[in-house]
């Protein structure tokens, strides 16, 4: 016979509230601190390829056209019909940059978030391509993806 008396029920019922309320708890904490220690998105110098595009994609963001024609070769941006910007959300992540020296390349992942359904965010993603070349030790964006064009060139001023 075992000198060891079984737990009370009320006592085993106390000691599983206090693991739930403990384990609610850290669950909370810890997704308080996954918000708030996000990291702000890198930052890439003016001079380089990603540089150009993260200023250009972040004016058109902005709804900034001026500042976006800036980005652009003069080809492009002097013969620049304005299209209305389109203000849907977008994640904007870089993928791969190539620097040919005279050219360059900047794959991007374009994520525009059109508003949230049942389960979650509705979302469209797809893999896009800047076109650059060099100019005056900077780049300049040749073309752009389609979601993120501030100017029509089929159309005429």
């Amino acid at each position: 016979m075992s000198d060891v008396a079984p737990d009370p029920p009320a006592r085993r019922s106390r000691f599983l509230l206090v693991f739930l309320v403990v384990a609610v708890a850290v669950v909370v904490v810890v997704a308080l601190v996954a918000v708030f220690v996000q990291r702000e998105p890198a930052q890439y110098g003016e001079d380089t390829p990603e540089g150009t595009v993260q200023r250009y994609s972040q004016a058109v963001a902005d709804g900034d056209v001026d500042a976006a024609l800036g980005y652009l070769v003069s080809e492009v941006a002097d013969d620049c019909s304005r299209v209305p910007v389109d203000a849907q959300d977008r994640r904007i992540t870089l993928l791969e940059s190539t620097d040919r020296g005279e050219t360059a390349t900047v794959e991007v992942l374009i994520v525009t978030i059109y508003g949230s359904g049942p389960l979650g965010a509705d979302e469209y993603e797809s893999e896009s391509v800047f076109d650059l070349v060099r100019d005056d030790g900077g780049w300049l964006i040749r073309t752009a993806p389609w979601e993120l064009t501030v100017c029509d060139q089929t159309r005429t001023r």
